[in-house]
């Protein structure tokens, strides 16, 4: 779906890898360190990411069907290979109705069945389009926007229920700004050249879209333009990605009454009681200038821009399981477009990743039982611990923190959750209906379902066993809320994680993640959140204008690198990344150096520990990118591009200095006085 998302999940969710892909041929490894992948050629103390990863990319172009290529597209790809078995092996007409054997094997069928898909055309959304078609006033649009969030999908903007930020014991219904369909608010509102050239083939793109829904070409291109015209009024009342990043930014309270008085042009209570929450007293009315903008289009605007706005908002959210052409027209810009991609996935790929998203749980429990072996859920929790007893150390003996705020940053760490592998309650889904007559009534069969489930959150008890990730994720995450760390199984598996390798390539790959994902509880965001997960300031004054000066000097350092032409890394957008890794490599080094205390094996291949801990970091990060798709990743994404996330933190590291022999004036060995020294 290429809407804008629900930027709070960014603000709450402060996840590790950020993409995947491809393809066996590809490989130079699965598991451990591989000299093949090093380019010996190159100084260590100059570029390490070349001089870890330089042969690997020169010998892994990237796959036609993806943007990028790296060790995480790897371990993806293997998942969705084991995925198609299950779902071929679910795929049975007699499975028990109601069943997740039969939901998951219906789901998966429908996506596959490209005859009964092509033949209904449009036919799946044909009850919405006519009810577009019916709008004669701006109540209409307005009861629209609530019958399409009811079914989960997005129009206008953007909703979720999370946790209070300031009362982590309750659920809190959030509306946020969207309503975006380019990727964010700046891509309507930069003015230069690339910039009007994309939004040139926004336009195209969404005209012939509607042209392919019936309109000419003359009602399309008028309503395209149109719609860039109410999406970049939007934008610009909109907050940028970098003001984003602050959590206070996603929390206004307001009750009924204010919020309707605000916004005239739309009822809350009608929307609320369309929700089902109509006894609600409040909600977090998060962006104001935008809810404000949002009321005056809705006066504005001409009735037929509307129409044709949510003509193109249900055509943006359902085309990649519609017929073909319009399967084709969304990669063209979507993937093509903006990432680069020269080919499309094979079908196969992507149902298997849509059913995956709709039934997460219901594939997880089989699949833990084919790729997660219970000694490495042990080995996990055995890592966790080592490095939350380092973290414990090294705060205990910061020189810039005062004890009042130690003692407050050493109860939270106290306080941490762990989850690892999946869930100790799987999610129930009997709740959900899906038959074999629709790929696209599957498809939001799943997603009413999803917002249904999140609904019934407000007034109940936090579930903390909840997860935010299915088990076969290639990824892990952080939430301040609930003060936890979690790893899918999907995570730790070889080479991230490898049970037949050294601890100093464990720690220097997942050690590392799981050091990342602790520090995210005290980086420049998760620092605001107490052992409560609420946002509650625990700092002294004085501590955090320290912590902010030393963060400072990451951002203008990360916004030095360029990432590709004259396009810089965003310091700013990239700091909470950018902490979590020189903290998390900071904290798995020394976890490291205890373990060896009672295990030390020497060298091994013509390194040292510490070496292979440094090269298992790097890489971990090993990829290649086409432009488009790294133009976007600067523009948009928190995580930094791969490069300086190996030679960013690193250059920080004196123990990186020692180990590689690197000295004064190298790239890779920063002066004290130039060093990011946080934790």
């Amino acid at each position: 779906m290429q809407s804008t998302k629900l930027v709070l999940c960014v603000a709450l969710l402060v996840a590790f890898a950020a993409s995947f892909a491809a393809a066996s041929d590809y490989k130079t490894n699965e598991r451990g360190l591989d000299r093949r992948n090093m380019d010996t050629s190159a100084d260590a103390c100059v570029d390490f990411y070349q001089y870890a990863n330089g042969q690997w990319l020169t010998l892994n172009p990237i796959p036609e069907e993806y943007s990028s290529w790296g060790i995480s597209h790897e371990m993806y790809e293997r998942n969705l290979a084991l995925l198609r078995e299950i779902m071929e092996e679910a795929d049975d007409d007699d499975a028990p109705k109601g069943t997740n054997q039969q939901k998951v094997g219906d789901f998966w069928h429908t996506g596959m069945d490209t005859g009964k898909i092509e033949a209904q055309g449009l036919e799946p959304l044909e009850a919405d389009l006519e009810r577009v078609d019916a709008i004669g006033s701006v109540e209409d649009v307005s009861a629209l926007v609530r019958e399409l969030h009811a079914e989960g999908v997005s129009a206008l903007f953007d909703q979720g229920i999370f946790q209070d930020l300031k009362n982590s014991e309750q659920y809190l219904y959030y509306a946020v700004q969207g309503g975006l369909g380019l990727p964010d608010r700046d891509y309507y509102t930069r003015d230069d050249e690339e910039s009007a050239k994309l939004r040139e083939q926004y336009v195209a793109h969404v005209s012939k879209m509607l042209q392919l829904m019936g309109d000419s070409a003359e009602q399309a291109d008028k309503a395209a333009m149109g719609i860039l015209e109410l999406e970049t009024r939007l934008a610009k009342a909109s907050l940028t990605n970098v003001e984003l990043r602050d959590p206070a930014n996603y929390y206004n309270i307001e009750t009924l009454k204010s919020a309707d008085e605000a916004t005239p042009n739309f009822s809350w209570s009608r929307y609320f009681e369309r929700l089902g929450l109509g006894e609600m007293e409040n909600f977090s009315y998060a962006q104001p200038n935008f809810f404000a903008e949002m009321n005056t289009l809705l006066g504005e605007a001409e009735l037929d821009t509307w129409k044709a706005y949510l003509r193109w908002n249900l055509i943006n959210n359902f085309s990649p399981y519609l017929s073909e052409a319009f399967v084709n027209q969304d990669f063209e810009f979507y993937s093509k477009t903006l990432r680069g991609t020269e080919e499309l996935q094979p079908r196969w790929k992507r149902v298997v990743a849509r059913t995956s998203s709709s039934l997460g749980e219901a594939l997880g429990q089989v699949y833990v039982e084919q790729a997660f072996p219970p000694q490495t859920k042990t080995r996990a929790d055995e890592m966790i611990e080592d490095l939350r007893s380092t973290v414990g150390t090294r705060i205990q003996g910061l020189d810039w923190m005062s004890d009042d705020t130690k003692t407050q940053a050493l109860a939270k760490l106290a306080a941490f959750n762990s989850k690892v592998g999946y869930p100790d309650e799987w999610r129930d889904y009997s709740k959900l209906d899906i038959e074999r007559q629709s790929y696209v009534a599957n498809v939001r069969a799943a997603d009413a379902f999803e917002m249904r489930r999140n609904l019934d959150k407000i007034g109940q008890p936090i579930d903390r066993n909840e997860w935010g990730m299915s088990p076969q994720t290639v990824n892990a995450y952080y939430s301040p809320v609930m003060n936890e760390i979690v790893f899918p199984a999907a995570i730790m598996q070889p080479p991230m994680f490898d049970g037949e390798a050294d601890d100093a390539i464990n720690y220097g790959a997942m050690g590392s993640v799981i050091g990342h994902e602790l520090m995210h509880g005290f980086d420049d965001k998760g620092s605001q959140f107490d052992a409560q997960g609420n946002m509650e300031n625990w700092w002294t004054d004085e501590d955090r204008e320290r912590f902010d000066e030393r963060t400072k000097i990451l951002v203008d350092q990360f916004g030095g690198f360029v990432a590709v032409d004259d396009l810089h890394v965003n310091g700013e957008l990239t700091l909470g990344e950018n902490i979590g890794d020189l903290a998390g490599l900071t904290m798995a080094f020394h976890a490291l150096q205890t373990a060896l205390e009672g295990n030390n094996p020497g060298e091994i291949d013509g390194f040292t520990p510490e070496q292979r801990f440094f090269l298992s970091w790097a890489q971990g990060w090993r990829k290649n990118y086409r432009p488009e798709a790294l133009k976007l990743q600067v523009n948009t994404d928190p995580h930094s591009p791969a490069k300086f996330r190996v030679n960013g933190p690193l250059a920080n590291m004196p123990e990186f200095a020692a180990a590689f022999g690197c000295k004064g004036g190298d790239p890779m060995a920063l002066p004290a006085d130039q060093r990011a020294e946080i934790w």
